[in-house]
């Protein structure tokens, strides 16, 4: 579904936020110069089934800089307090896990560029939606998929043209520690 949603999208840089198995950074390196594929998990990124070209191991995008015209991100976002299981709980009310990853992502953004992040309605993903609205960017739901015991939700935020942290210019890289 995300990986449908970020089809028809190309530019120079794009960035997957809790890559897991790399399969959505390959699909992007189609169709993108440079992209980079974050996880919290070093183990994750080593055994990646679709091993990305560019890996860091951050929380979220926090070692990162941008600009970067699209990210990607399928977080977790079930319901669980405490999270127990990094790969899927996303705290209190789904909320608390995939909002550290938006925040970590959504100054990374070139001004225009897009965020797009899977949620469900087991989580409060209205929250997030307006989480992205606080951080300067709008965004609505972009796709809707019905399953059985839930309805899985594709949301689209566009960064802001004004206003938010400057964002240097030339390739995304690793910040320097």
């Amino acid at each position: 579904m995300l990986a449908d949603a970020a089809g028809s999208e190309s530019g120079r840089a794009a960035l997957d936020v809790g890559t897991g198995s790399g399969y959505l950074a390959n699909i992007l390196q189609e169709r993108f110069e440079t992209v980079v594929a974050t996880d919290i998990d070093l183990g994750v990124l080593a055994g990646q089934t679709y091993p990305a070209r560019m890996r860091v191991c951050c929380h979220g995008a926090s070692a990162l800089r941008g600009p970067f015209d699209l990210a990607v991100c399928n977080p977790p976002y079930l319901d669980a307090d405490p999270v127990v299981d990094a790969a899927t709980d996303g705290g209190p009310g789904g909320f608390e896990v995939p909002a550290s990853m938006i925040r970590t992502a959504a100054p990374l953004l070139r001004p225009g560029g897009k965020l797009l992040f899977v949620s469900s309605s087991l989580s409060d993903y209205g929250r997030l939606v307006g989480l992205c609205s606080k951080l300067g960017m709008s965004a609505s739901v972009a796709r809707r998929k019905r399953l059985f015991f839930e309805e899985l939700v594709v949301v689209e935020a566009v960064a802001s043209g004004a206003g938010g942290p400057r964002r240097p210019r030339g390739r995304p890289r690793p910040s320097a520690p």
